[in-house]
């Protein structure tokens, strides 16, 4: 018969982990950029400490000496060689080069550990198989996933060391009728070496993650797809992926991590503990102001006429929308805050209330275990890591501009 003593022990094993582990300040950057960015999207350390930066706002691509606070432009825009339309993502390959995502010429940039572009290449406009959900995640409308937005495979979310991108599906699912939203999206592995594709595993999406809006009728049809935006404070899965190829995904039912491995050998962590943080008149606020200064891509696509299929694309905030309802509480974390470091931490940004300024990070061990906290000085968030716990971030002005600092983690 067990005494009362352990059964306190087993009830206190199956809680959550606490959310009272080590935390560590980031006080004072090393160095801060002097020059201002309008859109910092990305950004890639290279071996000998300078840091390709993509600014999509201003089309911009640049080799930045924090330490000399110099940089070079690297291409230009356009749609030749060595130029980019929209550069939005930016990716780490083998051998300290790097390659850059443009949606807007459909294609991807590669660029040299100098700093000189390469040559173009694009993705496959289709995986040879198109991915399924596992049953009892079919996508609303039980039609096939549509596999938009990423020249085939969706939106580039990650690489690993041996180069291969990971994309997420698009959230539409094509139904009898057309498309249709869904509810979930896969994750999606491309090898480029053999151009082989795999899905290795699917993430949960938010109430109304996407919509589809036709109008005209013939050789004058239009079709507008917008994926994201509506939903305030969305509650959706969250993934990255380490650098040997371990897809991480933050669960947002019990805000646990699920370590899926290049085999898709799935590990559960433990449940994080979550005081959940109510959407006041405050909270309200806050996403009003951050929906007004948020980045948004726009593509448009025109087939046929007088010059053929043109492409344009805009890179100003999307027009604000009032919120049809809100939610009565804020996701434990910001989807869009996940990061994997070199050494294969994983990094999360917690939500907080509009009254707490001071950004904190989760941080969690390559085995999904969370082992402490961040936290960052006011008005700043993570953008990327180097080398030896390095730690970039972005300081956001008063005006909106933002600096690309660099701690010491």
């Amino acid at each position: 018969m067990r005494t009362p003593f352990a059964l306190a022990l087993l009830a206190a094993a199956a809680l959550p982990v606490s959310a009272q582990q080590p935390t560590r300040t980031l006080a004072k950057p090393l160095a801060e950029y002097g020059e201002p960015f309008s859109q910092i999207a990305a950004i890639r350390e290279l071996k000998d400490g300078r840091l390709l930066v993509v600014d999509s706002r201003d089309k911009l691509v640049q080799l930045v000496n924090l330490t000399a606070n110099s940089a070079i432009k690297v291409g230009r825009e356009g749609s030749g060689p060595g130029e980019y339309g929209l550069p939005t993502q930016l990716f780490a390959l083998p051998g300290d080069s790097s390659v850059i995502f443009d949606p807007l010429n459909q294609r991807y940039l590669m660029v040299h550990p100098d700093g000189k572009p390469g040559v173009s290449f694009r993705v496959g406009d289709e995986p040879s198989a198109p991915p399924r959900p596992p049953q009892g995640q079919r996508p609303a409308g039980g039609g096939q996933v549509m596999m938009i937005g990423g020249l085939g495979f969706g939106m580039p979310r990650a690489s690993d060391a041996r180069g291969r991108l990971y994309f997420e599906g698009g959230g539409l699912s094509m139904g009898p009728n057309g498309p249709v939203t869904a509810d979930t999206a896969p994750i999606v592995r491309y090898d480029r070496a053999t151009k082989a594709v795999d899905t290795l595993a699917w993430v949960q999406l938010p109430k109304n993650n996407a919509s589809v809006k036709a109008s005209g009728s013939g050789g004058n049809q239009r079709m507008e797809v917008r994926i994201g935006g509506r939903t305030p404070y969305p509650s959706r899965d969250a993934w990255t992926v380490l650098p040997n190829g371990t897809v991480v995904i933050a669960r947002i039912g019990d805000y646990h991590l699920d370590l899926v491995s290049p085999t898709r050998v799935v590990t559960r962590g433990a449940a994080v503990a979550v005081t959940p943080v109510k959407v006041g008149n405050a909270e309200k606020q806050e996403y009003r102001d951050q929906s007004k200064n948020a980045g948004g891509i726009m593509i448009m696509r025109t087939e046929g006429g007088p010059g053929g299929s043109q492409n344009r694309a805009s890179t100003a905030p999307p027009p604000f929308e009032e919120p049809a309802e809100w939610p009565a509480t804020k996701p434990p974390f910001n989807s869009n805050g996940i990061f994997a470091t070199p050494a294969g931490e994983i990094w999360i940004a917690r939500n907080r209330s509009a009254a707490d300024p001071v950004p904190t990070y989760d941080v969690f061990s390559a085995a999904g275990k969370l082992t402490g906290k961040v936290v960052l000085p006011k008005q700043t968030r993570v953008i990327g890591f180097g080398a030896g716990g390095t730690v970039y971030t972005i300081r956001v002005d008063e005006d909106d501009l933002q600096y690309l600092q660099r701690f010491r983690g």
